[in-house]
């Protein structure tokens, strides 16, 4: 980037154009990193996460519908029911343990490295089991604890940054007939999740690499059944500024992920054990015509893989070449369109039905007037793509007690259940929350999300394996902060029932939770 003494140095003219020219070049290194990061919350996610405990540090801003507290900026250290300084008396029980909650605390910081404690315990209701039964007095609920844990690294050195996250926990349930999580090892619900990122930021070079990962059960939207699912993805991006005008870089991302263990109610047709890679490679140039518009040229190549438990392995190929403009309407405002010529092929699909030349193209909108409000949409077709994908998420602080988000979206890749097809899932997923009292919130989500299959290859597929058309939800929590390491949590929650039940599910969960 342009350098602050270079700044000071420039006429005023010059030095609007440098400062619009940084901070397009700002956006466009943005971008480009944003290609191998997960961004919009889908309601798969949303709904196979829903027991994790602990805080999920596979992304670096958590989604607003896993934050307890709706998402809402948590107020000062005193909290309902604490006395202000002008009325302090003489310590009594509450101010005690907070006292010995902030030592706890203490204790656990180690200068950049700073690890939390948790632990929640409450009551849970489901009206369904696992594999879609109904449940009655003796299974439908059960008393649960749940340990978690977390550790976080942030440090800044010269033009080194590094920011690395942990967090697992584990829900126990007492009832051992309660099995609306699962069965077996998937009966009490364990998770773990953990992100690194690492920053090199001079003057002239940029270098960003990412690491996630994730694994835990849940119910699987798409499957239709319980599962394990294991997730890891790397991604790194560089930039080199050549001149004010000129600069080149490129991209490189992988990502695995594997489902195991579903478990199916009896009689149904079981679902093998699949693993699929992703990966992807890029190379770029970027000239900067006015301090507005960027033009850049993009070489790309990847694959898709998938591999299902029994020796059936197939994969596509892509390569695609592209020029995209990129224009500054306003500070905080660009927008991008782009096209050109890609070439897919398939690997182990018979009589392929989408491969060969064909046009990609992209456009897309970004807006972040602040921190905590952005608009980020997108729609194209590239890599191995059958149909446009699109995306729309956005974040926005109505008032300073009122929070809202949203996430609009198309994606596809290999189907988990059976080979030779494609899973196309669509849906939107929205979040509302407001602060009743001080410590006191009340958030509300729902989300509807619809699954297509479509098969690769133009010869019929012998007994295709489907997950369920579609799939929504609904839920309400009310959160109470009543101290600085203490809370209450409430959620209803309402859904289309599990597996092939066709009655409504409906779910309730009550606990206090202690942090520190």
């Amino acid at each position: 980037m342009i350098s602050h003494k270079s700044i000071r140095s420039l006429p005023y003219a010059q030095l609007i154009k440098a400062r619009i020219t940084s901070l397009l070049l700002v956006v466009l290194f943005i971008v480009t990193s944003e290609g191998v990061a997960q961004t919009v919350l889908t309601v798969r996610e949303a709904e196979f996460r829903n027991r994790w405990a602990g805080p999920q540090e596979d992304r670096a801003v958590p989604a607003q519908y896993f934050e307890n507290n709706g998402g809402l900026e948590e107020d000062g250290a005193q909290q309902v029911g604490e006395p202000s300084s002008e009325d302090q008396e003489p310590q009594g029980l509450s101010e005690s343990m907070d006292s010995m909650a902030e030592n706890i605390r203490r204790r656990l910081r180690f200068g950049p490295l700073d690890f939390q404690l948790g632990l929640s315990t409450g009551w849970e209701y489901s009206s369904q089991n696992s594999v879609g039964g109904t449940t009655d007095f003796n299974n439908s609920n059960s008393f649960f604890a749940a340990p978690t844990v977390a550790a976080t690294y942030e440090r800044e050195v010269g033009v080194w940054s590094v920011s690395a996250r942990y967090g697992a926990g584990y829900r126990y349930y007492f009832n051992q007939d309660y099995t609306s999580a699962g069965t077996g090892v998937q009966r009490n619900p364990l998770s773990m999740t953990g992100g690194i990122d690492v920053g090199y930021n001079t003057s002239r070079l940029a270098v960003n690499l990412n690491v996630s990962a994730s694994s835990g059960t849940g119910y699987d939207v798409i499957a239709g059944a319980n599962n394990w699912q294991t997730s890891a993805s790397t991604g790194i991006s560089v930039r080199y500024i050549i001149s004010e005008e000129f600069s080149v870089g490129g991209a490189a991302s992988a990502t695995y992920s594997n489902t195991a263990d579903a478990q199916v109610a009896e009689g149904e047709i079981g679902q093998p054990e699949s693993n699929s890679l992703t990966s992807a490679v890029s190379l770029f140039a970027d000239y900067l015509v006015t301090p507005k518009t960027n033009v850049r040229f993009i070489l790309s190549a990847g694959q898709d893989l998938q591999d299902f438990d029994g020796g059936v392995s197939e994969g596509r190929r892509y390569f695609d070449s592209m020029l995209m403009i990129t224009y500054q309407l306003a500070p905080k405002l660009s927008v991008d369109a782009g096209g050109g010529v890609g070439y897919v092929l398939d690997q182990n699909i018979p009589d392929p039905e989408y491969t060969g030349v064909r046009p990609v193209y992209t456009v897309g909108v970004n807006y972040t007037p602040t921190e905590k409000t952005y608009l980020k949409a997108k729609f194209g077709m590239q890599g191995a793509d059958i149909r446009p994908n699109f995306s729309l998420v956005g974040g926005w602080d109505v008032r300073e007690k009122t929070r809202l988000s949203l996430s609009v979206y198309q994606n596809q890749g290999f189907s988990s259940l059976s080979p030779d097809q494609y899973n196309i899932t669509r849906g939107i997923l929205g979040t509302v929350a407001q602060q009743l009292f001080k410590g006191i919130n009340v958030a509300v989500s729902a989300g509807y999300e619809q699954s297509e299959y479509v098969s690769l290859t133009s010869e019929k597929l012998p007994n295709p394996v489907e997950g369920p058309a579609d799939y929504w939800l609904a839920n309400a929590s009310l959160y109470w902060r009543i101290r600085e390491w203490l809370s209450w949590q409430n959620t209803f929650t309402i859904s289309t029932g599990q597996a092939n039940n066709e009655e409504l599910q409906t779910r309730f969960d009550t606990s206090f939770n202690f942090n520190f």
